[in-house]
């Protein structure tokens, strides 16, 4: 019995049939700093990354008022691979475990101070009602030779309330760019770095469901 062989197109839709389609991504604009334990650069294996910071922009879909509430960020157990050379004098870095908080905070009372750990850092930047949490599933830096550098992560949200409340089925990225404090950045003291990125939420769509049969009959 000769066997029936599937149209490319029609492969293409099945697997268009069993795979989610996403939306548009929306944002959370953040400033802060970072501090790795040991130093940074160079980034040590087994040293850890810290940074704390607040959002400047965010989208209406997160109901944010900043004339009432700051939006804070604490990263934390980050820890590094070490760095390895990929060319042109560039480094990566990559990490291992670490976590995401953001919250929301009525008080507006972030506040860096200086050699973190301190009384305020990051004490005031988890002090409100947790808005999200995720853990990294990767975390990856490019430090270039002229100082500055940027990075790049993916998280999977495990608590908060913009889990329920903003989406469902959600892709987390984290991404931007980065300053250390020997390229004469205005960093406080005892922080190694200047960070300057997005966190992003991207909703997973709903698709319609088809039988196979319903496929088969487009190419008859």
């Amino acid at each position: 019995m000769m066997r029936k062989s599937i149209p490319f197109m029609a492969m293409a839709l099945i697997i268009a049939f069993a795979m989610p389609a996403f939306g548009q991504a929306s944002a959370i604009d953040y400033l802060g700093y970072a501090w790795e334990t040991g130093g940074f650069p160079p980034s040590d294996p087994g040293d850890m990354m810290i940074f704390t910071g607040v959002g400047n922009y965010a989208d209406p879909i997160f109901g944010v008022d900043f004339g009432v509430e700051e939006v804070t960020f604490y990263m934390y157990d980050l820890v590094s691979t070490g760095e390895v050379p990929v060319g042109g004098g560039t480094v990566m870095i990559n990490y291992t475990g670490g976590y995401l908080e953001i919250y929301r905070d009525a008080a507006m009372n972030a506040d860096w101070g200086i050699a973190p750990p301190n009384p305020t850092s990051p004490s005031t930047f988890v002090d409100g009602t947790l808005f999200f949490k995720g853990s990294f599933n990767s975390m990856t830096m490019f430090l270039n030779p002229g100082g500055d550098g940027a990075y790049e992560g993916t998280l999977d949200g495990i608590g908060g309330t913009m889990i329920d409340d903003v989406c469902t089925g959600c892709v987390y990225t984290w991404g931007g760019s980065f300053t250390p404090a020997d390229t004469g950045a205005q960093i406080p003291d005892g922080y190694d770095i200047q960070i300057d990125g997005v966190f992003e939420i991207e909703e997973a769509v709903s698709t319609e469901n088809a039988s196979w049969g319903s496929v088969k009959a487009l190419f008859n």
